[in-house]
């Protein structure tokens, strides 16, 4: 493994587990408290505990209805999506459940958990019974931590299994995109918390929540996947092609062009890189050669060697038949 493979690999562990915290800490601090229902993995165990308290017990399964609900997400990912989808989104649905039996079970604050400190703070603030503003105080702050955690997953290659899970599946076998589906998912756990719960004003603070985390989410993963795209066309050719390749440790690629006035051939340099790798690179055209001719073009994302590989999005691989040339599953 090269050091640059090493780093990409560490990078992406450590968004991972950035993103599995804050995912798992925002849904204990900020949803459990009030039993809010946003979506996804965590609101199907909420709705489990609110039976059980209703029931006249006091059993906690917040953690156990979470772990339950990601290891069959994670059976029915290797089964039907294979391996590679498996693989890849193995660690965060590990991680994710353990550090919401952490948070939920381990004495962390005073002697409580996460989970117990939160609560007894949001009984000390509030003023009346129930108190709506801190409610939704709490659904707020509850999407920011969770649209973060999912966006940084994002950005770290994996996701955290759970109904992304059920979203690849329909996104493999019918027309409806992923996303699309994902959103349909969370609405009908929304409708399904207002109706089993049968507390509407709370089910409208999960549906601010759940608005709030899918902003974040846009914020956080699509514009913090940023790459720039520039084509250079310059007299120091060489100087500049080297100092993408040994310096940016990015590659180039070389297109012959003819100016339309000058009629001149001439050299393209075309590379792909991150946009914080912009102002270092704009600056050493500059010394090089000041008449060089450069446009830059962003780019949402880029999928390759040295980037996010297609493999890590590749749902449905097809397989090169070098014998007809045919593509097949």
């Amino acid at each position: 493994m090269t050091k640059k493979k090493a780093l990409d690999l560490s990078k992406k562990y450590a968004l991972l587990t950035i993103g599995c915290i804050a995912l798992a800490a925002g849904s204990i601090m900020f949803l459990t408290p009030f039993n809010l229902v946003t979506g996804g993995i965590f609101s199907i165990a909420i709705i489990t505990q609110h039976f059980i308290n209703a029931s006249g017990s006091d059993f906690y399964a917040i953690d156990i209805v979470t772990w339950i609900a990601e290891l069959l997400m994670l059976v029915l990912s290797f089964f039907v999506l294979g391996k590679t989808y498996t693989l890849r989104s193995l660690f965060a649905t590990l991680l994710y459940p353990a550090l919401v039996t952490l948070f939920s079970r381990a004495p962390m604050i005073n002697g409580q958990t996460l989970a117990q400190y939160f609560v007894v703070v949001f009984q000390n603030h509030a003023s009346g019974d129930p108190d709506w503003g801190l409610r939704i105080l709490a659904g707020l702050a509850g999407g920011v931590f969770i649209g973060f955690g999912v966006g940084t997953c994002y950005l770290g290659g994996g996701s955290t299994g759970g109904l992304d899970v059920i979203a690849s599946i329909f996104a493999k076998y019918t027309p409806v995109k992923e996303g699309s589906m994902t959103f349909i998912l969370d609405g009908i756990l929304v409708v399904l918390g207002l109706i089993l719960l049968r507390d509407l004003p709370n089910g409208i603070v999960g549906v601010l929540s759940a608005f709030t985390c899918a902003l974040v989410v846009q914020y956080s993963y699509v514009r913090g996947n940023r790459f720039v795209i520039a084509d250079i066309i310059s007299y120091e050719p060489d100087k500049i092609r080297k100092y993408v390749e040994e310096t940016m440790d990015r590659t180039t690629t070389l297109i012959n062009v003819t100016g339309g006035y000058s009629g001149e051939n001439r050299t393209l340099i075309r590379v792909a890189f991150s946009k914080s790798e912009l102002p270092g690179f704009r600056a050493f055209i500059a010394m090089v050669d000041p008449r060089a001719f450069v446009t830059f073009t962003q780019a949402a994302m880029i999928n390759g060697e040295g980037f996010d590989p297609l493999s890590n999005h590749f749902k449905n691989p097809l397989k090169f038949d070098n014998k007809n040339g045919d593509l097949h599953e």
